[in-house]
């Protein structure tokens, strides 16, 4: 590894380690909003099937920017 390239991988190690903390204190919430989302998709007279696959295709951006992928 070129030093340049060392120091670009240390930097970016760091900044991963400086949010981790936060990112991991997200998931019970992330968790919460998807279940939400495919209970309200469920109710709305979506299948299970599919909920879970549009829920699971959108990902934790289905609730921003108007639920659009």
């Amino acid at each position: 590894m070129k030093p340049h390239e060392q120091l670009e991988y240390e930097m970016a190690m760091e900044n991963m380690l400086k949010v981790l903390p936060a990112m991991l204190g997200m998931y019970g919430a992330v968790a919460k909003a998807s279940k939400a989302y495919f209970d309200e998709l469920v109710a709305a007279g979506f299948s299970e099937a599919q909920a879970l696959h549009i829920v699971s295709a959108q990902g934790i951006t289905a609730h921003l920017g108007g639920g659009q992928s």
